[in-house]
């Protein structure tokens, strides 16, 4: 995974794309949205499309609450097979996904603990991209930041989050 650039950020994104996510975290409210974002491959920083997925976690947390909890107010889980699917179509496509994002319902635009041990383990990325959290306070987005993994641990740190034209 070392060789894609975007998973250590920085990450520039494009303002519609920027805008589409916004919106769907908008929209999702009160519960959070997720989805993918990805860009060619052969410019590792820019990011000019978006993919919108489904927040499966009122689903699994009606099936089994126990093992899970929580709902999509405070949670997100996105369908695995669908995000290997989407990552390996972008792969061949020259148009890899490379970022994962999500949004947190009132409250920050943090990177949960939760999230920290969803994406990695044993120091490993689940997936090889980046991560943006949009903090939704009363159904409006106010803030947003890029997340990366820092490697040979299990931690995300800031990264640079341009908006471009």
């Amino acid at each position: 995974m070392s060789g894609e650039a975007w998973i250590r950020g920085p990450i520039r994104i494009t303002r519609s794309v920027m805008d589409g996510i916004r919106a769907h975290a908008g929209e999702a409210f009160p519960s959070e949205c997720c989805g993918f974002a990805s860009g060619p491959a052969d410019d590792p920083a820019r990011v000019d499309a978006l993919d919108r997925a489904v927040n499966e976690a009122d689903r699994y947390h009606a099936l089994d609450p126990e093992r899970f909890p929580r709902t999509s107010t405070t949670y997100f889980k996105i369908n695995e097979m669908k995000a290997e699917k989407a990552f390996a179509r972008g792969a061949a496509a020259g148009r890899p996904v490379k970022v994962i994002y999500h949004s947190h319902c009132d409250a920050g635009d943090y990177f949960s603990a939760e999230d920290a041990a969803t994406f990695a383990s044993e120091q490993t990325l689940m997936w090889p991209c980046a991560f943006i959290v949009v903090s939704v306070i009363g159904g409006v987005p106010v803030s947003e930041q890029l997340w990366v993994h820092r490697p040979g641990t299990n931690e995300f740190v800031e990264g640079r989050l341009e908006i471009v034209d």
